[in-house]
């Protein structure tokens, strides 16, 4: 049971103080605000990978498109296809590079990424 659900079953008991309830309610309500903090935050991983991000732009606008284990091992600072991945989805959630299925011999499908025709453009 975590915190939230608990004062929600304390407040939905009958017959409870008023202070309690009040006491409950001003609970949930800092945790809610904590929480809305957080998800806005930024960690420390996501504004690395913000910054590699836009190796990432660089290497896509010399090579054009590319799979997640080409990135992995020609841009500095990503030295594994997980990373490359972690990176790649956060350009994907902003529109720089677009994402489709492409059948490899010997690998099956595998995703391959392209940089969208406005970052093209950009560069």
């Amino acid at each position: 049971m975590t915190q939230k659900e608990f004062y929600q079953a304390v407040i939905g008991v009958e017959g409870i103080n008023e202070e309690l309830i009040a006491y409950a309610t001003e609970a949930i309500a800092k945790l809610d605000a904590k929480n809305a903090k957080k998800r806005d935050t930024a960690s420390k991983a996501q504004l690395a990978n913000i910054e590699l991000g836009k190796a990432v732009v660089e290497f896509m606008a010399e090579n054009g498109p590319a799979f997640a284990s080409d990135i992995a091992g020609n841009v500095d600072g990503i030295t594994s296809t997980q990373k490359a991945t972690a990176v790649l989805k956060l350009l994907v959630a902003d529109g720089t590079v677009t994402v489709e299925d492409v059948k490899v011999k010997g690998k099956g499908s595998v995703k391959q990424y392209t940089l969208t025709a406005t970052t093209e453009a950009a560069e």
